[in-house]
């Protein structure tokens, strides 16, 4: 072949990597977050980096919030990696203080990026007090979906539908070992709870306790605090 042709094919192999654009996964769902005021907008996996933009909203009267540098994307089998940098907010002990109750700010962590095969990840910062963190913050579209068609399904007080769309998730993220489970789980309760299926939620409960999907304790915390 010729220079010529085999280097016009080099120049277009590296535009297509170059112009390949960044998933972007909008208001994934998650199992748990703190604080609650605490919302993660968007996810976007570049291929070079992981972009997690968030915001949190002030609640309380000369509030201030920042990140500490020992925050975390964890994920896998004890997995993690540390955060490379915060934008549109300080690092601890440096601090925004909020102007006003309801104040709400917006800001970007940047992590190394993701193996492709990750489905899900935890974000946990390590600090004194009042850290923040997300358990099980889901990439996957389908799953995503599917929340989100049973919380449609709950809006529109529709909930035998939002209950079987979350019966029907439940083995496969059980058997996964996907950390969204525990969510489902006590969405699920909930709702069986409220519409009087009395017999297939202490089947439900029981099955939960015997289970081993990650952040089994804080859910169970969750579990015990609503009476179960």
């Amino acid at each position: 072949m010729h220079r010529k042709q085999i280097l016009a094919i080099w120049v277009t192999v590296l535009l297509s990597c170059t112009l390949m654009p960044a998933q972007e996964i909008m208001q994934p769902n998650y199992g748990l977050k703190s604080p609650e005021t605490l919302e993660v907008i968007r996810v976007r996996l570049t291929g070079t980096q992981t972009l997690v933009d968030m915001s949190i909203q002030n609640q309380v009267r000369n509030g201030y919030f920042c990140v500490d540098e020992n925050t975390y994307l964890e994920y896998g089998d004890g997995l993690r990696m540390k955060m490379q940098d915060v934008s549109k907010l300080p690092l601890c002990p440096e601090k925004y203080e909020f102007k006003s109750v309801g104040e709400k700010v917006y800001f970007t962590l940047t992590f190394d990026p993701l193996p492709e095969d990750i489905e899900w990840f935890d974000i946990v910062e390590y600090c004194g007090e009042n850290c923040f963190s997300v358990f099980a913050l889901n990439l996957d579209k389908e799953i995503n979906d599917h929340i989100n068609a049973a919380f449609n399904a709950m809006d529109r007080l529709e909930p035998e539908q939002a209950i079987e769309i979350f019966r029907n998730m439940l083995p496969s993220l059980k058997f996964s070992g996907n950390g969204i489970a525990g969510s489902i789980y006590l969405n699920l309760v909930e709702l069986l709870a409220a519409n009087n299926l009395n017999d297939e939620l202490r089947e439900l409960i029981s099955e939960f306790k015997e289970s081993n999907i990650p952040h089994k304790e804080r859910y169970l915390e969750i579990l015990n605090r609503l009476g179960y």
